[in-house]
């Protein structure tokens, strides 16, 4: 099944059910999906911080393309700080990274 026809049936599944709520109903819902996809991320970030360890030896491409190598320095809440050179130290997210040998 591609990406669209599973989006079409999605909305077919619950539209049905939006359409019959009210627009407080609907504020609610919302509330509560918002809320669910952030602990979702937050679970993902925690599986993603917690493949690292400080000395790590990392990588990872930056928005110019050029790959960057580093030690993580430290772990954060939700990003990692990593030092690439003398006096360079970046924050980056937990998913970009990879560990190097």
């Amino acid at each position: 099944m591609s990406e669209i026809d599973n989006t079409n049936a999605i909305i077919r599944k619950f539209e049905p059910v939006i359409e019959g709520l009210s627009y407080n109903e609907l504020s609610i819902l919302n509330q509560m999906v918002v809320e669910r996809i952030r602990l979702m991320q937050k679970a993902e970030d925690l599986v993603s911080m917690s493949k690292f360890n400080i000395g790590d030896r990392v990588s990872w491409c930056g928005k110019n393309g050029f790959i960057y190598v580093g030690i993580i320095q430290r772990i954060n809440h939700k990003s990692i700080s990593v030092k690439t050179g003398e006096r360079e130290h970046w924050t980056v997210s937990p998913q970009l990274l990879r560990k190097e040998n």
